[in-house]
């Protein structure tokens, strides 16, 4: 199998190199102002940051995360997370290459480990119209809040649950990214060269549902995962004031969704393709969302050990309630293609996902005057399920350098075999305390 896995990302590398070349050559360029973002509550549009190249400025924050559980469990400790973290980082510029780090070591003292990571490690350079950016690297897209319909880059749902500042939800990954603009479109070329997986759950912090038992459980375990590559497009364009994309995905799903023939925990082969629009409308902004995911392991639905094919759909709206008052709300549909087939063949169809998962979410954001207190309330909830999950955080920035942050993640459900449900053990309430330098 490794011959030809590394035959396949070889040709899809060459493939693409082609494709970058073809664009370079046919197209007449206009040289483009706008860039993807990272992680702000507007994912389209980042600014290019300006640069000094004689300056060497390094900056971070140390931070200190304190959880507890709300509610027993016969799995974990009471202490839910327990962090020590610094963040460094810092840019630079040489031979009008823009070389960036961002890096964090912290302790955790759940695992008793000494952990490091980059969230940031790139180097990046401009030519004529296009920007190329290789390395460790944050990446995103897609019109959702806290819902990916397209965006298959990989998440961090341990971080998600545990208190953790939002940012730790997007996951680093390792790949290049090229991005083209043009006067009829623009577009983003991703590629990984080594399949890049989530931070899924498992038992070293959660308990939650074991189809194999039939209970509420805490494994432990490593997924094995591909060696294989994956491959991100974007192609979008704004249309008067409308922000149009569509997108291309091929992999495999992100999270453990499969059992190999040895019984493991694997992950299955995913395409994926999609839509998005985002526009004006009613003093506030509306998008709407949708994708085609086809599970290539198993298009027909026979195989229960395999996910199913799905289509999924969002409609979600935003605006200024009142002065400094922000609401949102967003309208998900989940639906499992080939659904018979899946019930007929699966030797467990009451744990079975429900053909149509509805999910509703709801945002309320507030900040004081001089938007040094902040408050923000987010829902997750499931009417297919009858589950849901409750965001409540407040923060206070005295001045510049600190920051406290008291927040809790509620899940309640009426089965613990749905996806919230089965967390409900894991409540917990946290304490974040930054100081920035």
């Amino acid at each position: 199998m490794l011959p030809l896995t590394l035959t396949k990302a070889s040709y899809r590398a060459r493939t693409l190199i082609f494709f970058i070349s073809s664009l370079s050559f046919s197209v007449n360029a206009q040289q483009a102002t706008e860039t993807d973002d990272l992680w702000n509550d507007d994912d389209w549009l980042e600014e290019t940051p300006e640069v000094n190249s004689n300056a060497f400025r390094i900056t971070g924050f140390g931070e200190i995360l304190a959880g507890q559980r709300i509610t027993e469990s016969e799995f974990h400790s009471d202490t839910s997370a327990a962090d020590i973290r610094l963040r460094l980082e810092t840019k630079f510029d040489f031979n009008d290459v823009l070389f960036s780090v961002k890096s964090d070591s912290y302790y955790d003292h759940v695992l008793g480990d000494l952990r490091g990571d980059f969230r940031d490690l790139t180097a990046s350079y401009s030519f004529n119209s296009f920007d190329l950016k290789a390395g460790r690297q944050i990446l995103t897209w897609g019109t959702g809040d806290f819902l990916f319909l397209n965006d298959f880059f990989p998440k961090d749902w341990q971080s998600f649950f545990s208190g953790r500042d939002d940012e730790y939800l997007k996951a680093p990954s390792d790949s290049v990214k090229l991005s083209g603009y043009f006067s009829a479109l623009n577009i983003d070329l991703v590629w990984v060269p080594e399949f890049d997986s989530d931070n899924y759950l498992t038992g070293d912090y959660y308990s939650f549902f074991n189809p194999q038992i039939g209970n509420i459980d805490a494994p432990k375990f490593l997924a094995d995962a591909p060696n294989d590559d994956e491959i991100a497009v974007r192609i979008y364009k704004t249309l008067n004031s409308t922000e149009l994309a569509a997108y291309f995905y091929d992999g495999f799903f992100k999270s453990p969704n499969a059992v190999d023939d040895d019984g493991e925990l694997t992950f299955s082969r995913l395409r994926s393709v999609g839509f998005s629009a985002r526009s004006p409308w009613q003093n506030g902004l509306v998008n709407i969302e949708t994708s085609y995911l086809r599970s290539l392991d198993d298009s027909s639905g026979r195989n229960p050990l395999i996910s199913n094919s799905q289509w999924r759909f969002l409609l979600g709206y935003e605006r200024e309630l009142f002065t400094r008052l922000t609401g949102s709300a967003q309208i998900y549909l989940e639906r499992t293609l080939n659904y018979d087939n899946l019930i007929r063949f699966s030797a467990q169809p009451q744990f079975e996902p429900e053909e149509n998962r509805t999910l509703t979410t709801v945002r309320l954001s507030w900040r004081n005057a001089n938007e040094k207190l902040r408050f923000s309330l987010f829902t997750f909830y499931s009417p297919s399920d009858e589950d849901t999950y409750w965001r409540i955080q407040s923060s206070y920035r005295p001045n510049d350098r600190w920051l406290f942050t008291l927040g809790m993640n509620w899940f309640d459900g009426a089965a613990e075999d749905t996806f919230f449900g089965q967390l409900t053990d894991n409540k917990n309430a946290y304490l974040r305390l930054r100081l920035s330098f």
